[in-house]
C-alpha cells in the first residue's frame, strides 16, 4: 500500500494546487444550486417543471460564465508570472554574459 494518496490529474506535481477540481466544484454548485431553487418553487407553486427546467438553464450558464472568469484570471497570473520569470532569466544572463567577458 502506498502512503498517500495519488492522483493521475491534470495537476499532480504542480506548484499552484488543484485548482481544476475547485473551479468545477463552484461550477457544479451553482448549478445544483439553481435546481434545486427551481425544484422548491415548482413544488410549492404547483408548476412541474417550470421552474426547474429554467433555473437548471440559468444555473448552467452561471457556471459557463463562472469557469471563463476563473480561466482568464488564471491565464493573466500565469502570463504574468512567466514574464516575471523571463525578466530573471534576462538579468541572470546579462549579468553572466558581463562576468565572462570582463565588464562591469
Amino acid at each position: 500500500m502506498s502512503a498517500g494518496p495519488t492522483s493521475d490529474g491534470p495537476n499532480q506535481g504542480s506548484k499552484q494546487g488543484p485548482r481544476l477540481p475547485i473551479g468545477l466544484m463552484l461550477a457544479g454548485s451553482e448549478m445544483v444550486t439553481f435546481t434545486v431553487i427551481g425544484l422548491v418553487l415548482d413544488y410549492f407553486l404547483g408548476t412541474m417543471p417550470g421552474f426547474t427546467i429554467g433555473l437548471t438553464l440559468l444555473g448552467v450558464v452561471a457556471a459557463f460564465f463562472q469557469l471563463t472568469q476563473m480561466a482568464k484570471a488564471l491565464t493573466a497570473r500565469n502570463k504574468k508570472a512567466r514574464q516575471s520569470a523571463d525578466k530573471k532569466d534576462d538579468a541572470h544572463n546579462n549579468v553572466a554574459k558581463n562576468d565572462t567577458e570582463g565588464g562591469p
